[in-house]
């Protein structure tokens, strides 16, 4: 298998290597995909496949409760720190190639994954992965949501598309998803980041043209995890309309034929 080498700046793998333990957005992010990952039972006796595992850290924190975890990713720097934080299996893999795993798992995972630009077809990789999951097998899925918050930090992380939620829905069930779960995430951070790329960016030509992730003091931190700290108590009851990212838990429907 011919490996690409992703073109996202190396210093990015080091700076969310650095971050992702305490940065607010991924410590908010955790907890919304913990309320999903509570829709399934006996985790304890099952085994997740995190796809693009990145620096590793949520093999480490998110997934700790599973019975066995293992990740891939394309990129060598992603490997060496997910290997270095999660101590676990990490192999160098490339998402766009899903069918030729050989091994089995309860549970695929694909955290900011489908939307990178070097993934062919985020449709065909859906369809690779459904050989993955075991009978009843789960596919958890985050991304980006509505184009309109496309900027400067997509293009930094080589982000190239970013999608709704129905049409993720619609896609998973008509390659034979059942969705368990679906919500928009990030309710009051879309009105920020839509202000920041679409007004701020579009007529200060001269700011920073980097990712929007940086280390943070202390105190602005505490106040980007408390500002979204409401949603986390709403997060159970209510489907928002909008938000910043889409999370779905799916499952495999063995009525649909294949």
């Amino acid at each position: 298998m011919d490996l690409k080498i992703d073109t996202m700046n190396i210093n990015e793998y080091k700076l969310y290597n650095d971050l992702e333990w305490s940065h607010w957005w991924f410590r908010s992010r955790r907890e919304a995909l913990t309320f999903f990952l509570s829709k399934i039972d006996k985790k304890d006796e099952k085994t997740l496949l995190d796809v693009g595992c990145g620096a590793g850290w949520n093999m480490k924190i998110l997934y700790n409760s599973f019975k066995n975890v293992e990740g891939i990713d394309y990129n060598p720097s992603a490997v060496f720190y997910s290997k270095k934080n999660f101590g676990g299996k990490v192999e160098l893999k490339d998402a766009n190639d899903l069918s030729k795993i050989e091994n089995s798992y309860d549970v695929i995972s694909f955290l900011d994954v489908l939307y990178h630009k070097d993934i062919s077809d985020h449709r065909e990789v859906l369809k690779a992965c459904w050989n993955i999951p075991n009978k009843d097998g789960y596919v958890l899925i985050s991304d980006g949501a509505f184009e309109i918050l496309s900027g400067h930090h997509s293009k930094n992380v080589n982000g190239s598309k970013r999608f709704t939620k129905t049409q993720l829905i619609e896609e998973l069930k008509c390659i034979g998803y059942e969705v368990v779960i679906a919500k928009y995430w990030g309710f009051f951070l879309f009105f920020g980041i839509f202000f920041k790329r679409r007004v701020i960016e579009k007529l200060l030509f001269f700011i920073p043209r980097g990712s929007d992730i940086k280390k943070l003091p202390n105190f602005i931190n505490f106040f980007g995890y408390l500002m979204v700290s409401w949603e986390r108590k709403l997060f159970k009851y209510l489907n928002l309309p909008l938000g910043s990212s889409i999370i779905i838990l799916a499952k495999k429907n063995q009525r649909k034929n294949k």
